[in-house]
């Protein structure tokens, strides 16, 4: 099924304020660390913290085999859980991910500074990496994300508001992501946030209504179902 919007999602895409949006980016650490997934804010500080500085600091840049690894820990984390991804994550080797996430990333970069963003150009630039085994246009977006602010990672949570009327055979394709993209980069625009903003604050207002992990009881009082 296709992924569904909460109120709280809806209402924040629906709005061109930007101090609501930065309202819901600054709300982002507060809202993660309420699910009570210590992997999951592990996962996320490295992510957002210092991934990217460690892609841009190579020649060329590319993502190592252990963090595309844990790139795609992180993707899983965030959403469903699907352990084969991680298996299949797991078998690249540092040359084939070197590879594959070198040649994606320089693609990005000459398209995105030469003005060569046509109708296919994203599918164009990330053609290399999902190539690999286990990785689809929502794994590739998360490697952009971590690289470039210009690029959202398709979550669920985006993809609910953004692209409502997508069946879910189109949901997780790349005209899906290139659609994402673009739509995602006039919501930024508006609200003066960068696309990867977008999504982060999309995904702390959807964390609202997640159950936190199952031993949240022992802090809250509360008694809650296993997930």
């Amino acid at each position: 099924m296709p992924p569904t919007a909460t109120v709280d999602t809806r209402r924040l895409w629906n709005s061109d304020d930007p101090a609501e949006w930065r309202k819901a980016l600054d709300a982002y650490p507060a809202r993660l660390a309420a699910l009570n997934d210590p992997k999951l804010l592990e996962l996320d500080a490295w992510f957002w913290g210092t991934l990217g500085d460690a892609i841009r600091a190579r020649d060329p840049s590319r993502l190592t085999a252990e963090e595309l690894v844990r790139v795609v820990a992180w993707k899983l984390a965030r959403g469903k859980f699907r352990p084969n991804l991680l298996n299949f994550a797991r078998a690249h080797t540092e040359a084939t991910a070197g590879k594959a996430t070198g040649e994606a990333l320089a693609r990005f970069a000459k398209a995105s500074g030469d003005g060569g963003e046509n109708e296919n150009w994203l599918a164009a630039c990330l053609e290399p990496l999902v190539r690999l085994k286990g990785i689809g246009p929502a794994t590739a977006s998360a490697v952009l994300a971590a690289a470039t602010a210009s690029i959202p990672m398709m979550s669920d949570e985006l993809i609910a508001v953004a692209l409502p009327q997508a069946t879910s055979s189109q949901m997780y394709s790349m005209p899906r992501l290139q659609a994402l993209v673009e739509v995602t980069r006039a919501k930024a625009k508006k609200v003066g946030v960068s696309p990867r903003e977008v999504e982060r604050a999309i995904f702390a207002e959807g964390a609202r209504s997640k159950k936190p992990k199952a031993n949240a009881a022992k802090t809250t009082g509360a008694k809650r179902k296993a997930r």
